[in-house]
């Protein structure tokens, strides 16, 4: 407290909150004008609140604190005299008490309620006891500093004491007997030591387990997974005390001694996985500063209820409990969700899928197929050495760096799955929430999952339901910016020539993600190549050159189910991408804008190959000069090769001659000739 203006009575900020009065109390109080303050705070300045302005309840409690404040404040010269004792705080900061334990010096303990900082406490009580053993000692500076007589500077002390709460007598003659005490101390080890009460830390009972061996034997019995209660780890631990001679102990010396080594137990009792988050260091690291520089993938049993019909030895069930399993890849930039696969389990198939649907979304996005630089997944499926399939999937994707094993806290996508995601659920229209797992504080009432179970969608519905919900997630505006995810990756990605490094063309994002087509290989004709995928029959475009070069020959297919527009196709010596043939109208009244061009260039096509077939033939029997093939095939010693050769040159010979007239067919084989096809030269003569 001080005199402001020599005339107005204040308490100060720290005096006043929160002791007195609760911070928002003081904030409302002061908006409102029913408090007079003075001052700014900060930078070391004080704030003064005028006593007499405060409500009477208020008043009334600093009275109750600090007695009448204006009989308070005349003793306020004593309180000046005090001088902070740094080395006693350096002294209790490193003080160690007998349980190993240093001094409490924060204001909360563990679990967040108030305690002592005693540290503070015992700084406070050296300080007061220095300022008074001066005092007491030099009764000269005690007259010219406060103009007090010796009685009453022990009273008024004392009763300063009780105000300020110092951890010292506030009764005369035995703050006497402290001061002298701690005046005629040998060393400072006991000048500050004698003011540690060492009676308030620690259980003394716990001491009857000091040695080793009884250490050993309570961590066995507290160790043990099932958790027994204190009071059978104390029976058991007893009967074995008795056996060695050893104290016996209570349930209460037990429960001292298992939340003194709880981080010791805990590994053992609880399992490592559990103890893990709470016992290690937390690194804490840097979100990526760009999209695409590192993703997150995992799997999620989504919280959504689906009927689903099951048919068991003949007979028919419903559950109307099923959740599906979703596999989940985030980009770590900002949690936003580039793909997605949903299936009853996690399966390799499942993971290649959200992985295929990632790249076609980005490929939405951008216009074209970009990959990750780091991928980060748990190693579920995995071998140790990382080079079973899904391993090596992974490292094409990416440079992969799979998480420690139990350690789900080391991923991004793992917050990904909390708040956020499960206030979408909740508001889905489908309405089949199924409520956070069975563990979580925030569960649904049975009866209201039966009710909601009346009307839950069914299984055939879920695919489009899981899409909504993640376009939902996808768009929603992120809490941190207000911009939306989507929106805010896009631009991100634009802005950042490390995101878009890694871009990829169709064949190789086929080669890395593509489903092959089961079976035998198919050949390639004339008519190109007409697989099954997907439980669809389509028609692929093949090129002419391939179709000339590589006719007969079979050929693999890689193809993505949900893009089936793009199509690998691999063989002996061709790889090549292809889309769905179109086929060209045959009516003229069917054309379209540009069906004439395109046809155009599809003969365009045949009659190219026609040339290169006559021409590439005739240039290569050029080498044979002046040899005969006639005379050498009848010859019959030739060697295989050069008799092949003169075998292709002789036929040749007989195509390049004249071709003799054909007479007209008969009239009856005209009229059951089949309708000529697009292909036939009637087409282009139209064209």
């Amino acid at each position: 407290m001080e005199y402001l203006n020599d005339t107005i009575l204040c308490l100060t900020y720290a005096e006043l909150v929160p002791g007195i009065m609760l911070p928002d109390t003081y904030k409302k109080n002061k908006k409102r004008g029913n408090i007079v303050v003075h001052g700014f705070g900060g930078n070391g300045r004080k704030v003064f609140i005028e006593y007499e302005s405060l409500p009477d309840k208020y008043k009334d409690a600093v009275k109750k604190k600090y007695g009448n404040p204006y009989e308070y404040l005349a003793k306020q010269p004593i309180l000046d005299l005090i001088d902070w004792d740094l080395e006693a705080q350096k002294f209790y900061t490193d003080y160690v008490l007998p349980n190993g334990q240093p001094l409490p010096a924060t204001a909360t303990d563990a679990k967040g309620k108030p305690q002592i900082n005693y540290v503070e406490r015992y700084t406070k009580a050296a300080s007061w006891l220095n300022m008074i053993s001066h005092l007491t000692t030099d009764k000269r500076a005690l007259k010219r500093a406060l103009n007090l007589s010796v009685m009453d500077f022990w009273d008024t002390v004392c009763d300063l004491i009780v105000k300020q709460d110092v951890a010292i007598p506030a009764n005369a003659k035995r703050l006497k007997e402290k001061v002298k005490k701690y005046a005629s101390a040998a060393d400072l080890t006991e000048k500050y030591g004698m003011l540690v009460e060492v009676n308030r830390f620690g259980n003394q009972r716990a001491a009857k387990i000091a040695d080793e061996e009884s250490e050993a034997v309570l961590f066995k019995l507290l160790s043990d997974p099932r958790q027994h209660d204190d009071t059978v780890i104390a029976a058991g631990y007893n009967f074995w005390a008795k056996q060695h001679g050893k104290p016996t102990v209570t349930p209460g010396t037990i429960g001292y001694f298992r939340r003194k080594n709880e981080h010791i137990i805990a590994p053992v009792r609880d399992g490592k996985k559990a103890t893990y988050t709470k016992y290690t260091k937390e690194i804490q690291r840097k979100r990526a500063d760009a999209p695409l520089l590192q993703i997150n993938a995992d799997d999620n049993c989504l919280d959504l209820f689906f009927e689903v019909e099951r048919w068991n030895d003949g007979k028919r069930s419903v559950s109307k409990y099923y959740r599906p399993m979703l596999y989940v890849i985030i980009d770590t930039y900002n949690d936003y969700i580039l793909g997605y696969a949903i299936g009853d389990k996690v399966t390799h198939e499942l993971i290649y899928s959200a992985f295929r649907n990632a790249l076609n979304h980005i490929a939405e996005l951008t216009g074209s197929y970009y990959l990750p630089h780091q991928l980060q997944t748990d190693r579920w499926g995995l071998d140790v050495k990382m080079k079973n399939e899904l391993g090596e999937f992974y490292k094409r994707i990416a440079k992969f760096t799979p998480q420690a094993h139990g350690v789900p806290q080391g991923k991004y996508i793992e917050r990904s799955f909390g708040v956020e995601w499960h206030q979408v659920l909740k508001v889905l229209p489908s309405n089949n929430y199924a409520g956070k797992n069975f563990k979580a504080k925030e569960t649904l009432s049975a009866e209201y999952i039966v009710e909601a179970s009346k009307n839950y969608p069914n299984i055939e519905q879920m695919p489009a339901i899981v899409e909504g919900f993640i376009n939902v997630m996808r768009k929603k505006a992120n809490p941190k910016t207000g911009v939306s995810r989507q929106v805010e990756w896009l631009e991100a990605f634009k802005a950042s020539e490390k995101s878009q490094k890694r871009q990829i063309d169709a064949g190789v994002k086929l080669q890395l993600t593509g489903v092959k087509r089961l079976g035998d290989g198919l050949k390639i004709t004339s008519a190109g190549l007409k697989p099954v995928l997907n439980g669809q029959k389509i028609s692929l475009d093949v090129p002419d050159m391939v179709i000339y070069e590589h006719n007969g020959k079979k050929a693999d297919i890689y193809y993505d189910p949900e893009n089936l527009n793009e199509v690998l196709v691999t063989g002996d010596g061709f790889r090549f991408v292809a889309g769905q043939y179109r086929k060209v109208p045959a009516a003229l009244a069917n054309y379209e804008q540009g069906d004439g061009e395109r046809l155009h260039q599809l003969f365009e096509g045949k009659k190219r190959i026609t040339e290169l077939m006559s021409n590439t033939i005739h240039e290569r029997m050029k080498a044979l000069g002046d040899v005969n093939p006639q005379s050498l095939l009848q010859a019959g010693v030739l060697l295989k090769d050069v008799k092949n050769g003169a075998e292709a040159e002789y036929l040749e010979s007989l195509y390049t001659q004249p071709a003799k007239a054909i007479p007209a067919a008969p009239k009856q084989i005209a009229e059951t000739k089949p309708e000529t096809t697009t292909d036939e030269i009637d087409i282009y003569d139209l064209y």
